[in-house]
């Protein structure tokens, strides 16, 4: 390999760094004063860098807060993914699609938080710019766990409903306990079993 070519590398590697910090000093920033209230100034001088340097990662505010959702909706996803093309049974895919969105929120907090200043568990942008990409992760997220509910209601594990809106449902669940862990103010913390026992209560046939 050319010495340009390291070169290369190590410049991309460096503007991915840059690029990661940037965002991730951005995370905190949206989700303490939301979107509006947020400033490029800010986040800037938290991430060490000039506001001119930030415009050379992203064209403005729309696009970092934009990139966020997207960056963090590739591993959420995938994640989704890996746990309902599984061969276990729907119920236990089930909790442990409950499991990874719990998870997956207590290792990014400051996207949790900003998550749930946003409305819910990968909705759309509420009061923030609203993205063609991130509604159909949204929609593409909420269609999986559709299927999982009929997959569950054609071999009699889950009750009968609207499988969208059992979806929709188990969303809610998930985004309730992920309040009680992310927000400073409240109830102490839930266990995790607790939130189990209330998904299988509410969606499994012959739980009451």
């Amino acid at each position: 390999m050319s010495e340009r070519s390291l070169r290369e590398q190590r410049r991309e590697r460096r503007r991915e760094l840059g690029r990661d910090q940037i965002l991730d000093v951005a995370e905190g920033v949206f989700a303490r004063k939301g979107f509006h209230e947020a400033s490029l100034r800010e986040i800037a001088e938290l991430a060490e860098y000039s506001v001119g340097a930030v415009y050379g990662f992203f064209s403005g505010k729309d696009e970092l807060y934009r990139e966020i959702f997207l960056r963090r909706a590739v591993v959420f996803m995938s994640g989704m993914k890996e746990i309902l093309s599984s061969s276990r049974a729907p119920q236990r895919q089930l909790r442990e699609l409950a499991e990874w969105q719990v998870e997956f929120f207590r290792r990014h907090p400051e996207y949790g938080r900003l998550v749930l200043r946003s409305g819910a568990i990968a909705s759309a942008l509420t009061g923030a710019p609203s993205d063609a990409e991130i509604l159909v992760n949204f929609r593409q997220a909420q269609e999986m766990q559709a299927d999982l509910f009929r997959r569950g209601q054609r071999e009699g594990t889950f009750k009968p409903g609207d499988p969208h809106l059992l979806a929709r449902m188990f969303s809610g669940l998930v985004s309730a306990f992920q309040a009680s862990e992310l927000t400073e103010e409240g109830p102490q913390p839930l266990p995790l079993a607790t939130l189990l026992e209330t998904v299988e209560a509410a969606f499994v046939a012959g739980r009451a």
